[in-house]
């Protein structure tokens, strides 16, 4: 008898206890202490150094580069700023030099060293990304090949590794142990893989642990967005988050409205399409701009954007990039457009011919086919396609089109001296470290008698700013060019939409335009 009561009181204990363990589980998400993240990235390895293109360990990857891990510096719209190392550029503006800023321990207690950096950075090319690298007690100078801002972009990209334990290892040596080190605010703890779950907790010894409120973090994962979303809703998440991208247009839709959710849009660097005039072909200041005035942006937006997609902006440069300015929103206005081709003297007898080179084959056509109507709709423009397959490109760099599109990537906007200049310059420019320059924009730096042009003089500030101040005047010099002189056109700009629960105070989005990274813990808070 005393055996059957003893075992029957075991088993109400255990039934209690899984009550109390499950009870709290569904307690998580309430928990003002708890952040718990939904993301469809399904984790199949924790093999940070199997991550690159996709491999099976590039989600841990980029899970913990938003939890676990820091770069030397970061990028904000404010610019670039301090992380694991302060950075300082020369007067002269030919070095860069990475100091170590002290307190930062691995999350095995180590000490994070100039070491850890100088392993990490050793991807950097001798010759392509700096010319030579020095290293002293504590700091890295580096020699550069050209703008700063160019080797402090790569530097904020790369997630600082421990020396101390991948030295000798590779990817097929590489223990999970190991791999799962980091220096950042959260320590990984564990998974469970029945569950989908990844578990971060708040590292006591992280220089700014105290002003975290979050003591854990729990990634958990979905087999579709459907179902993240509607956990959303239900108050069983706290944010959504996938790595690159935001959430799609279903989610957006389903969201969109809802007092317990709420969206953050953020535009992207890249763009999908812009219309680029050959500037040393179409020179009329005023025929350039009521071409940009007969445009419908809000149907092109509705018609080949996303719900995320923003509105374009005179200036080009989006918001939230360093050095943006505050231009108009291009809008529509047929009549401004008609004033300002009569006062060039054209009309419905004498219009102007706009020949737009298409790339053939490719969503160009669907644009086209889109802008041409509007733009015609002046009675006092001629659209012409001029339709070319595999010699597209060899046409428009020897500059015999008047007008034409292009794609703007996210990698490409950061060439030359940024701010999509590559896409500007002309191809007899000697400013250009590419064989094939894409050239839509033909501008000259230079005219023919040698002597720097107006567009040269702020590209050349752009490239050669030794500093912030003198970058961002520079680059407001740019946009007021760009709005003068209407040298292209963002047809609009895609964006990335990130949700999270209204609960959630402090929610920033990085210059990726993710609200899950680092630096937002010291401001987040959760209500409950």
């Amino acid at each position: 008898m005393r055996k059957r009561v003893l075992f029957l009181s075991m088993l109400l204990s255990i039934v209690i206890l899984l009550c109390a363990v499950f009870t709290a589980c569904d307690r998580e998400p309430d928990s003002a202490d708890v952040l718990v993240v939904g993301t469809t990235m399904n984790v199949d390895s924790l093999n940070r150094l199997d991550s690159a293109g996709g491999a099976a360990g590039y989600n841990f990857d980029k899970i913990a580069s938003s939890l676990s891990q820091l770069t030397a510096v970061s990028y904000t719209e404010e610019g670039y700023r301090p992380l694991l190392c302060e950075y300082a550029v020369s007067e002269d503006g030919k070095t860069l030099t990475l100091t170590m800023i002290d307190g930062y321990t691995w999350h095995d207690g180590a000490p994070v060293t100039i070491d850890d950096v100088e392993f990490t950075l050793a991807s950097l090319k001798q010759g392509e990304d700096y010319a030579r690298v020095q290293k002293s007690e504590s700091s890295l100078t580096y020699t550069l090949c050209g703008m700063y801002g160019k080797l402090l972009s790569k530097i904020s990209q790369e997630s600082v590794l421990p020396r101390h334990l991948l030295i000798d290892e590779t990817k097929q040596s590489l223990s999970d142990e190991k791999s799962v080190v980091g220096c950042g605010p959260f320590k990984y703890v564990g998974r469970d893989k029945a569950a989908g779950t990844l578990t971060f907790s708040k590292y006591g010894d992280y220089p700014f642990a105290q002003s975290i409120a979050i003591s854990s973090v729990i990634i958990k994962q979905y087999g579709s967005a459907d179902v993240m979303s509607l956990a959303l809703k239900a108050g069983e998440i706290d944010m959504i988050f996938n790595y690159g991208s935001g959430i799609d247009d279903t989610t957006y839709a389903a969201l969109q409205g809802s007092d317990s959710i709420k969206l953050y849009t953020s535009p992207t660097k890249g763009v999908k399409k812009t219309l680029f005039f050959n500037n040393q072909i179409v020179t009329n200041k005023n025929v350039k701009r009521a071409i940009a005035k007969a445009i419908d942006y809000e149907k092109l937006r509705r018609d080949f954007g996303s719900l995320s997609a923003a509105p374009s902006k005179e200036g080009f440069v989006c918001e939230g990039l360093f050095g943006y300015k505050e231009t108009p929103d291009r809008a529509r206005d047929i009549e401004e457009a008609k004033r300002l081709l009569q006062q060039e003297g054209y009309g419905e007898k004498r219009k102007f011919r706009l020949e737009l080179l298409v790339h053939s084959g490719t969503n160009d056509e669907q644009y086209a086919q889109l802008l041409k109507p509007q733009i015609e709709e002046t009675g006092m423009v001629e659209v012409v396609f001029i339709e070319k397959g595999s010699d597209w490109q060899s046409y428009m760099q020897n500059g015999r089109h008047m007008a034409s599109l292009a794609t703007i990537t996210a990698k490409g906007y950061d060439f030359e001296a940024g701010y999509a200049t590559r896409y500007t310059l002309a191809k007899n420019t000697s400013m250009l470290d590419m064989a094939n320059p894409v050239a839509h924009g033909q501008l000259l730096i230079e005219d023919e008698a040698g002597n720097t042009t107006e567009y040269g003089s702020i590209v050349k500030a752009m490239a050669n700013a030794d500093n912030e101040n003198a970058l961002k005047e520079a680059v407001g010099s740019y946009q007021d060019y760009i709005v003068e002189n209407t040298v292209m056109i963002a047809l609009f700009y895609d964006g990335i939409t990130q949700a999270a629960s209204s609960k959630l105070t402090g929610v920033k989005a990085d210059s990726l335009g993710h609200i899950l990274h680092v630096k937002v813990f010291e401001m987040l808070k959760k209500q409950v």
